[in-house]
């Protein structure tokens, strides 16, 4: 466990990469745990390398602090680590939508052409990003006015054709007076220290460079405040990047002085966290100075970090093993309570084709963070940049995302409350199954859908899983099958095996070009046979009043062939005018309870 910003493509056995989780859980036929080894200096797991009669962790120095979270199931442990490091909050809606990035939308004008081929093509997309040319000469906090003149007119542009733009952050700020940033760190002395007590200095993008020492409460809140520069002029969310924290002349000494508080350390001690202090600060700026639930990404963290942060699995390659690995990883990442959490669709580095964007955007369609990034001197990977199929296959299941959303957002408040994941493994939902222990390339959204992408270059089918407990119904076809069974599904280039387990009521939108654009004043009802209850969440998707109470929840419960809705809280004004009832399988009688409603058939 130490966090790496390492630049070669990653394969199965890197031992470290950029986040440090040091949470293990177990599973054994009689009883499930987890170990959370709250120690945030180097530690290893030795998960029976040296020998297989047991599991080891250690650390480099700190206290043996950990915890052992016992439970009935693996569900009672990711809920028992949560309570202990904190759940996700609720996102705002437009964070559920699309969102494209490279490295880099070099100015201005092609970040308005990108804006512009999303709706040209009927692309959905609610995000666009600035990588880290955007600013002047790297100097965080800033904007080049060369290659982003009149940025805040620009974003007031973007946003009217309702567009939010994020913005990349570094934690390196350039060494160089009359530099505000750094005068302001140099003056109230916020940076970290060589053991003589010198700024330290080293290397990233502007060259130079010194580091806040974001351990410290004072700094995490200048910190915060210097983010008034974006909010005020309307950028929506930050992406905190090189924070494990990475520089370029070598990785920062053991030694170097970092603070906990107010109490001297080291860099040993404060590496791991590093990332999370940034983003704590990152959050608190935004919620302050926005009332929003703010929209933060972070590359780097440790546990505990998903209060505050949005997480992605870091600089993939456009490489087939790589979607394959990132199932895994997001999966884990789940589990180790990080719920918002995605991987760069189509692969950042090295170049993508068609066939691999088409199959990583069907994956991406399902996971809580959906966006398409790519790399400077890589081919462009925008759905229109290679030719007419592969951008109607993408735009398919983008607007397919879109028609999700409800279901997604209804996950996240189940995660806040629970600590549950909504991108989750097979085995958390169905651990009596002895045949779910070792897959990894299928994977549930919530309890109610499965996906199983296809994941290697060439397949036009594939081998699905289908869980024991319950029946199966093809997402696509509404064909019925029996749990516990292997099927071969058809997956031409344009399919997404998915399955909807017997029971659901899955609530969809209509299609729309961002969160927003339309009222939804009628909410789809996807009804499966068999019986089964679902909770539906609804609020303004925007700030934190539904702390106070500001949401409805809609109960819906098929029983015996027969649908019943009924609001059972009502907090928040706007209420749904209609339901559509899409019945799947078998023929559902409709009755409504509590508030009269409008069916639509």
């Amino acid at each position: 466990m130490w966090n790496s910003d390492i630049p070669d493509p990653h394969y199965e056995s890197m031992r470290s990469l950029y986040k440090s989780m040091p949470f293990v859980i177990v599973h054994r036929e009689k009883v499930d745990y987890g170990i959370f080894f709250d120690n945030h200096h180097r530690t290893q797991f030795d998960l029976g390398k040296e020998n297989t009669g047991y599991y080891s962790f250690s650390a480099d120095d700190g206290n043996l602090d950990y915890y052992l979270i016992s439970g009935d199931s693996i569900k009672d442990v990711v809920s028992g680590y949560t309570y202990l490091t904190g759940t996700t909050p609720l996102p705002q809606l437009w964070t559920l939508g699309y969102q494209q990035c490279r490295w880099s939308y070099e100015n201005r004008d092609e970040l308005i052409s990108v804006a512009k081929n999303m709706r040209d093509n009927e692309i959905p997309c609610d995000v666009l990003y600035c990588d880290i040319d955007y600013m002047d000469n790297f100097k965080v906090f800033t904007w080049g006015e060369k290659q982003y003149p009149r940025h805040k007119e620009m974003i007031d542009l973007l946003a009217r054709n309702g567009f939010k733009v994020v913005t990349i952050i570094d934690p390196g700020v350039k060494k160089e007076k009359g530099y505000q940033v750094y005068d302001e760190g140099i003056r109230n002395d916020f940076f970290v220290h060589n053991a003589d007590g010198s700024v330290y200095e080293n290397v990233v993008w502007p060259g130079d460079s010194v580091f806040p020492d974001f351990g410290r409460r004072a700094v995490r809140n200048w910190w915060a405040d210097n983010l008034r520069v974006m909010t005020a002029d309307g950028v929506a969310g930050i992406w905190n990047d090189m924070n494990e924290p990475a520089s370029f002349r070598g990785e920062i000494p053991q030694d170097i002085v970092f603070c906990d508080e107010e109490r001297r350390t080291t860099h040993g001690e404060m590496h791991n966290v590093y990332g999370s202090l940034m983003s704590k600060a990152t959050y608190e700026g935004i919620k302050r100075q926005t009332g929003r639930r703010p929209f933060v990404i972070t590359r780097a963290c440790y546990s505990g970090a998903q209060k505050y942060t949005t997480g992605w699995t870091g600089d993939n390659q456009s490489h087939w093993s790589h979607l394959r690995y990132s199932i895994a990883q997001m999966c884990s990442l789940g589990l180790s309570g990080m719920a918002f959490i995605g991987s760069d669709v189509g692969g950042f580095g090295s170049n993508c084709t068609p066939e691999l964007l088409c199959r990583w955007t069907q994956l991406g369609c399902f996971t809580p963070l959906f966006r398409n990034h790519a790399a400077k001197g890589t081919r462009h990977q925008e759905p229109w940049a290679f030719d007419r199929k592969t951008l109607e296959i993408c735009r398919k299941y983008i607007r397919l995302r879109y028609r999700l959303i409800p279901y997604i957002y209804d996950c996240f408040h189940e995660t806040e409350s629970t600590g549950l994941p909504v991108f989750r493994p097979l085995v958390l939902e169905f651990q009596k199954d002895n045949n779910v222990l070792e897959i990894n390339d299928q994977f549930m959204v919530g309890q109610w859908l499965m996906v199983a992408p296809v994941v290697d270059q060439g397949r036009v089918s594939r081998d699905v899983y289908l869980p024991k407990g319950c029946n199966w119904y093809d997402f696509h076809t509404g064909e019925k099958f029996p749990g516990g069974t292997r099927i071969l599904r058809e997956a031409p280039l344009d399919t997404c095996p998915i399955y909807v387990r017997e029971g659901a009521v899955i609530p969809m939108w209509p299609v729309m070009n961002y969160v927003g654009e339309k009222k939804v004043d009628c909410l789809e009802l996807v009804v499966y046979g068999g019986d089964g209850e679902y909770l539906h969440y609804q609020d303004n998707g925007v700030d934190f009043a539904y702390r106070d109470g500001e949401y409805n929840i809609y109960r819906f419960v098929s029983r015996r062939g027969c649908l019943s809705v009924e609001q059972i809280k009502s907090g928040y004004s706007e209420r749904y005018e209609r339901f559509k009832i899409n019945l799947s399988g078998k023929l559902f009688n409709v009755k409504f309870t509590g508030r009269k409603l409008n069916a639509i058939r």
